[in-house]
């Protein structure tokens, strides 16, 4: 890899360590910790770590930490959200956010990403302690995690707070997330130099912004703003370091 990639990646996790925790940390600590305890303990999220570990680990996938996070964000959501939900219920959608997350970008670079991960939850899904309904809750939710909100008066408000919550946990990513982690492996992936990473870089800050707006759940639209922003902060020193990396060294391949 070009060694200049890699002291960009060093110089962007020394930001990110330094940067204070956001809103969303300190304001749902206590549902983050129960998001915790669901992703790492819970018996369907075990069982499913160990399902779609092949698929995300595929080498154009996002990979186990975005899905991580996205899992863990979304059941956050849901168990802060106000909603009419029972704390059982709310309990249960919360594990379905997870197992949801964990599994929207699975199949990532393939055509029709969502609607192919869709299929796969269902075939991974099936044997689960989990009811057919609930299958399907999850199999929407990936398909729907970069479109539109579940519409119709029928759509149950279980299915409609699931799928809003992976939907604003995974818009969440264009937060600080986007240059910790996620915009490496997305280079790594297509083994892009650093000038086309230049190149592309306004396009996802341009991204960014276009999503503010977008959020489905209270939470949501109460927080991803301010990650938003905090993103787009980051970008302005990240497009810096870009600048003074390609004016100083040459291409170079480690």
């Amino acid at each position: 890899m070009d060694v200049r990639i890699l002291e960009l990646k060093r110089r962007a996790k020394e930001l990110s360590v330094s940067r204070a925790q956001s809103a969303f940390s300190l304001e749902c600590a206590e549902e983050l910790t129960h998001a915790g305890d669901i992703f790492f303990d819970h018996p369907l999220l075990l069982r499913l770590q160990g399902d779609a570990l092949g698929y995300l680990n595929e080498a154009c996938g996002l990979g186990v930490e975005h899905g991580k996070r996205v899992a863990m964000d979304a059941a956050a959501l849901v168990l802060a959200e106000p909603s009419g939900l029972s704390p059982e219920e709310r309990r249960r959608v919360a594990v379905l956010a997870a197992m949801a997350g964990l599994l929207h970008d699975a199949l990532r670079h393939e055509e029709n990403h969502a609607e192919m991960g869709a299929d796969l939850c269902l075939r991974i899904l099936r044997g689960y302690a989990i009811s057919p309904e609930e299958r399907l809750w999850i199999a929407g939710a990936v398909a729907g995690h970069e479109g539109l909100e579940p519409q119709g008066l029928n759509v149950p408000e279980s299915a409609r707070l699931l799928a809003g919550a992976v939907h604003d946990a995974d818009v969440f990513r264009f937060g600080p997330d986007i240059f910790v982690t996620i915009l490496w492996e997305l280079c790594e992936c297509d083994e892009w130099p650093l000038e086309r990473i230049a190149r592309r870089f306004p396009e996802g800050v341009r991204r960014a912004r276009a999503l503010e707006n977008s959020f489905r759940t209270e939470g949501g639209r109460r927080y991803g703003p301010l990650l938003l922003a905090e993103g787009l902060a980051l970008a302005e020193e990240y497009e810096r370091m870009l600048g003074q990396i390609l004016a100083a060294t040459p291409a170079t391949n480690a």
